[in-house]
């Protein structure tokens, strides 16, 4: 893990050992400047059989709110969810954390709100 995936996660209180922080940009977002964090979920075995024998299959992508003190620059967390079929068992996975479901419906212990761009 690189040093800025630590401070990103230590900043935003983010405990999910499989969210890789990448990069930060600042873009729009319907039509307002907003600060984005970009971060990747990582899976490295079937969530159905535990096989680690997988396929890369793509990512599907998710933009979480996150709840910032200066509301004139909203920050959102742009995560690329990894999804895999398993060689062995043929299943299609995608990976969750406690932070999002794997078809991004928020946890509600975290402030967060979501928006889907697959």
């Amino acid at each position: 893990m690189t040093s800025l995936n630590n401070y990103i996660k230590f900043t935003l209180n983010i405990e999910a050992d499989n969210l890789e922080f990448l990069d930060t940009s600042l873009g729009k977002y319907r039509g307002r400047e907003a600060k984005f964090y970009h971060a990747v979920l990582h899976l490295d075995h079937c969530l159905v059989c535990g096989s680690d024998h997988i396929w890369h299959n793509g990512h599907s992508y998710s933009n979480l709110r996150y709840l910032a003190l200066d509301a004139s620059l909203p920050v959102f967390i742009r995560i690329a969810k990894e999804r895999i079929i398993c060689q062995d068992c043929h299943h299609n996975s995608m990976t969750e954390t406690n932070l999002v479901n794997k078809y991004c419906h928020p946890k509600l212990s975290f402030n967060l709100y979501c928006s889907t761009n697959a």
